[in-house]
């Protein structure tokens, strides 16, 4: 009897501890550490408002705040965006609200008109105080005419002289509809279509290349042309070049930021999207690695990355309708406009250094004369931000710094999806997701062939009518 009292006594023991170093070491400590930076922030600008204002002349703020790790978007204004897939959904939502902050834009995609009609929409939108620049590129081999490296060399001719502080990595394709592997069309044979390649190489090939293209232009180049690899270098660092005028930039520095828009397919099961889902998981696991490599460089060329991890969002490319048009933040489906709203919110610098930015923002555009365009949030929506959807937030559903869902709905439901995997196993998450995308490829078929039906339909029914004409 006096054994089992101990064992008893013991095992709870053993739990006790074990669950109180688990609370310390995943909540208490994390979240801290958290508010005494923030509180420690917000002391130095109740003590200091007003002074310390970076002036004209002198070195622009860091791309990343040094308190909070968020982004300066404000202290961006009059720099280049670069925005990869900008011509629907929420690739032209971020050029249009990043115009919006007070940024240049350089759009890049592979439609030609689409590319004119967002850049006039923004034209119109500012009355001409926010350039634009376009540069058509594909990024898959099976698109167009041009080969991949011809598509990249013109992209490093179209940005080679502008001052580029922000990449938004946005470019990518999908399956027509689920399907699995051996469903698709064959891989590499060199016969079109050729959804797997095209998937691979627009989704992580095309986020390292652009990677390569445009932080070079982020970062001062103290060592003339040699960056470390020699004269010689294959892949021809524009730098290097130059005799070429085209490739020649001026040196800039003040560092940078890369938003990579990877996916929860990275995150969760996704059966019958297996290539997607896993070119998704690459670009994750690449912008954590870079945000390692460079997020510890000096301010001089600091390049902070961020991945963004959205969930369902009504596009083209998703086929899903929004459940509503609001901006509230807590819709499962939101519009493109209200995702890329909170996203950049959730990515924003939200200490006092945020403020100081907003506040000679603003007054640059009263000087400027402009009426201001930019959605100013209220003081419910930046808290639910800065608790739920920072990267820096223990709360937020990714790696701490780099990862956010950027919308608060998607991050309530990773969570609810990783206490299912805890409760019952990835065995059972893998089958449940795996029904849901049969039932949505079945939908998907039975809605493409009702359209070729109608179609067809339309086809004879002109044929017969210009015969008896």
């Amino acid at each position: 009897m006096e054994f089992w009292c101990w064992l008893w006594w013991l095992t709870n023991a053993v739990v006790c501890c074990v669950g109180t170093a688990v609370v310390v070491r995943r909540l208490l400590v994390p979240w801290t550490y958290w508010l005494g930076r923030r509180a420690l922030c917000w002391c130095r600008y109740v003590l200091f408002h007003g002074h310390g204002d970076i002036g004209p002349g002198q070195q622009r703020a860091p791309p990343a705040c040094r308190c909070c790790g968020g982004v300066n978007f404000d202290g961006m204004a009059g720099s280049w965006a670069v925005v990869t897939g900008c011509t629907d959904g929420i690739g032209k939502e971020y050029a249009i609200q990043l115009a919006d902050r007070g940024m240049n834009v350089a759009l890049v995609s592979r439609n030609l008109h689409k590319l004119l009609d967002v850049s006039q929409q923004i034209d119109q939108r500012h009355a001409g105080r926010v350039k634009t620049k376009i540069i058509v590129a594909d990024f898959t081999s099976s698109g167009g005419t041009v080969s991949l490296s011809g598509t990249y060399d013109a992209v490093r001719r179209g940005l080679g002289r502008l001052d580029v502080r922000l990449l938004v990595n946005n470019a990518g394709v999908g399956y027509a509809r689920p399907e699995r592997l051996l469903d698709l069309a064959p891989c590499c044979t060199g016969t079109l279509p050729d959804p797997c390649r095209d998937v691979i190489e627009c989704n992580a090939l095309a986020t390292v290349a652009m990677c390569r293209i445009v932080m070079p232009l982020m970062v001062v180049d103290d060592t003339g042309s040699d960056d470390g690899r020699g004269g010689d270098d294959a892949e021809g660092d524009y730098r290097q070049r130059v005799d070429d005028t085209e490739y020649t930039s001026p040196k800039r520095g003040g560092g940078g930021v890369v938003i990579n828009v990877s996916s929860v397919s990275a995150r969760v099961p996704c059966p019958l999207l297996s290539v997607y889902g896993a070119t998704k998981a690459f670009i994750e696991k690449f912008s954590v690695e870079l945000a390692a490599e460079y997020d510890e460089e000096s301010a001089k060329n600091q390049i902070a990355v961020r991945c963004l991890t959205p969930g369902f969002v009504a596009t083209k490319m998703s086929r899903i309708r929004p459940t509503s048009t609001g901006d509230t933040g807590w819709t499962y489906t939101p519009v493109p406009r209200s995702y890329a709203n909170h996203s950049l919110r959730s990515l924003d610098c939200h200490c006092f250094c945020g403020l100081k930015m907003r506040e000679r923002a603003q007054t640059d555009r009263n000087v400027e004369g402009e009426d201001g365009k930019t959605d100013e949030p209220g003081w419910l929506a930046r808290m639910v931000s800065v608790v739920f959807d920072s990267p820096s937030s223990p709360l937020s559903a990714g790696r701490s710094g780099v990862t956010t869902t950027g919308y608060p709905s998607h991050t309530f439901m990773l969570m609810a999806v990783n206490v299912v995997r805890w409760v019952f196993g990835d065995q059972y998450l893998s089958s449940a997701a795996g029904q849901m995308m049969c039932g949505m490829r079945n939908r998907i078929a039975a809605k493409m062939q009702k359209q070729k039906s109608s179609a067809e339909f339309e086809n004879q029914s002109h044929d017969s009518g210009s015969s008896h004409s």
